[in-house]
């Protein structure tokens, strides 16, 4: 091992358990006797399968994707028929499928028997829980869907499924502590990498503060720039009316606005490179000037442009330890009583769920793990017939029939999987996008280094990961977060892929093959260095400090509309002409399948997920 891995820890007893996901087991299941059906070898049902306690490489976790790439590229599987009928199979095991199949037994009957496949080796798909375990201690941390955000602007058939599910939105309101990183003197601060600024620096408080400005590594002009931007005191589209500024806005990307017309420098543009990645998973060169300014960035002042700039205002408090896989595991542990003792959403946090139990014959609703459906057919090629569906799982492809089926997955898998459908609805289908997302959790053993720096978290807009952050100080049930610096702690960071310069679709497909290609390795290492460098100053010492990692990778996270025509992206679909706004066009029902996830909406948020699935259940109800 070289020296400087050595140093960074490298060689640490850490969990390192990549390797041991649902594929590889799968794998080994097959080593078996060989069995009288595809699903007596499903990892799930092997003792001790337990999906959120693995670390290493996550998300889209090696043995999730292959055979789905393989469907893209045309391959195709004759697969077994199990004898098993189901009256729906959900396609996806996310919020939106999840929730497809809640709706389908509220319209349908609690006797529908109903099937989810999905090809990753948890269900809840971006909404993923991380578990560690340090001193006999469970952490749980958010791999995906971090939070409900602002459940007071759902549309009602969002929040009618959360209530009853068992979710008390005001419960949030004492379950988060608002005064612990307060009271510890902790704040934001921005880390300047040597990479990008000629020196490592942790600016610690607002860097236009007088005492923080003067040190951070910016020229003269640079900081007089800097200041000005963030003061925020005026707009620089002065010349144009109020229509003429939308227009512009919406033909310009930030960074154009802020170079040629807020007359900002190249120093200043990449301390805000990183500003939209977090949020819009695309940098500042391929966001809409336009979208910048509904997002409250700086440079826009009291620019009004007659356009609702922002939904209902709340607390961003409303999260689960784990995110929104709580979300999902309510739904679950509502359509599957015997997977998880508990009946409310406090107990939810640390109830241990028993995956032998999700995919039971006895069972009305059943989830089927390590499943990628790759054909979807309607019997004979009539629409008014029941849907053959075949799917491989542990290398072997299998199928079941359905009445009918709710395709909760990626938009751009479908055409592929249904090449009966229509050419022009296929090819709605085709332009969704999916762009790429990286939530990686670290476990550090205390984080006394943040209480010394008085950090909170950190924009890095220069490093690898492009923001560091102290968990969510939540306690439900009986998880209780860290409130001493002594004790361990999550640090959730965020990274974003991608090569600026090019069209924000083209940044996405970077991003992705980016994922892809990236080990764990690499990944550590990274990590291992940004995090040394930054909390040089409070003590840290990677190789004595981390003690867990557990990487989520989404090659395909956060749903976007595209308009092939304009090059343009919808990041706003609300504010989008009827014509184009493909992704409706897109969902429509075909015979007995109809399609739902967030790509129906072009918005990644957990609200428009369930809004969807509801909608496709109410398109195949309609068809009955």
């Amino acid at each position: 091992m070289k020296t400087r891995d050595r140093r960074l820890g490298m060689g640490a007893d850490i969990s390192r358990r990549d390797f041991l996901n649902g594929a590889s087991v799968a794998i080994g299941a097959m080593l078996l006797p060989t069995p009288s059906s595809a699903q007596a070898i499903a990892a799930q049902n092997l003792a001790g399968y337990y999906p959120p306690e693995l670390s290493g490489m996550r998300g889209s976790h090696p043995g999730s994707f292959e055979v789905a790439h393989m469907a893209r590229d045309g391959v195709t599987w004759s697969g077994e028929n199990t004898g098993e009928v189901f009256d729906l199979v959900v396609v996806g095991g996310g919020i939106s499928g999840l929730s497809a199949a809640y709706f389908y037994r509220q319209t349908m009957g609690n006797a529908a028997r109903i099937l989810i496949l999905d090809n990753h080796d948890d269900f809840g798909g971006h909404a993923k829980r991380n578990e560690f375990e340090i001193d006999g201690r469970l952490m749980i941390g958010y791999g995906g869907t971090m939070l409900l955000d602002a459940p007071g602007g759902f549309p009602d058939v969002a929040k009618r499924l959360i209530r009853e599910i068992g979710i008390d939105t005001q419960r949030f309101y004492t379950a988060y502590d608002w005064g612990l990183y307060r009271s510890l003197g902790l704040s934001g601060g921005t880390f300047f990498d040597k990479e990008t600024f000629g020196t490592d620096h942790l600016a610690v408080g607002n860097v236009t503060n007088p005492d923080v400005l003067k040190h951070i590594p910016l020229s003269a002009q640079g900081k007089v720039d800097l200041v000005r931007l963030l003061a925020d005191e005026r707009h620089y589209l002065t010349d144009l009316s109020a229509a003429e500024c939308a227009d512009y806005l919406a033909r310009t990307d930030y960074q154009t606005y802020l170079k040629e017309r807020a007359g900002v420098g190249d120093e200043v543009l990449k301390v805000l490179q990183s500003r939209a990645k977090g949020f819009w998973a695309v940098a500042i060169d391929a966001l809409p000037a336009r979208t910048a300014w509904s997002t409250g960035y700086p440079g826009f002042a009291d620019l009004d442009l007659g356009i609702s700039s922002s939904d209902e205002d709340e607390p961003s408090i409303f999260h689960f330890p784990d995110g929104n896989a709580s979300v999902a595991r309510l739904l679950v542990r509502n359509m599957i009583p015997s997977v998880a003792p508990g009946k409310n959403m406090e107990d939810i946090v640390t109830a241990r769920f028993d995956y032998q139990r999700l995919d039971q014959s006895n069972s009305t609703v059943r989830i089927r793990l390590n499943s990628t459906v790759v054909r979807v057919r309607h019997i004979d090629d009539k629409l008014k017939n029941p849907v053959q569906v075949t799917y491989v799982q542990g290398g072997k492809a299998s199928t079941v029939d359905a009445g009918q089926v709710v395709m909760a997955c990626y938009h751009g898998a479908i055409p592929h999987l249904c090449p009966e459908m229509p050419q022009p609805q296929r090819t709605e289908l085709a332009s969704a996008l999916r762009a790429p997302l990286v939530y990686t959790n670290v476990l550090i053993r205390n984080w006394t280094s943040f209480q010394k720096l008085g950090l909170r978290r950190a924009s890095c807009p220069g490093s690898y990961h492009t923001g560091v952050t102290l968990d969510f100080p939540v306690s439900l049930g009986d998880y209780r977060c860290p409130k001493s610096p002594d004790e361990p702690m999550i640090l959730h960071l965020t990274r974003v892929p991608g090569q600026p310069g090019l069209s924000a679709r083209e940044q996405f497909a970077a991003g992705k093959r980016d994922l892809l290609a990236t080990s764990f390795e690499t990944f550590e290492r990274n990590i291992r260095d940004q995090l040394g460098r930054m909390l040089r100053g409070g003590g840290f010492d990677p190789a004595r400090d981390i003690a867990g990692i557990t990487v989520n990778r989404w090659p395909h996270g956060y749903a976007y509309g595209y308009d092939l025509e304009t090059d343009r992206v919808a990041f706003e679909p609300k504010q989008w002409p009827a014509e184009k706004r493909h992704w409706v066009k897109a969902s429509r029902r075909f015979g007995n399948i109809s399609i739902a996830a967030s790509d129906a909406a072009s918005n990644a948020m957990t609200e428009s997920a369930i809004e969807e699935a509801h909608r496709a259940v109410s398109d195949l109800s309609h068809a009955s």
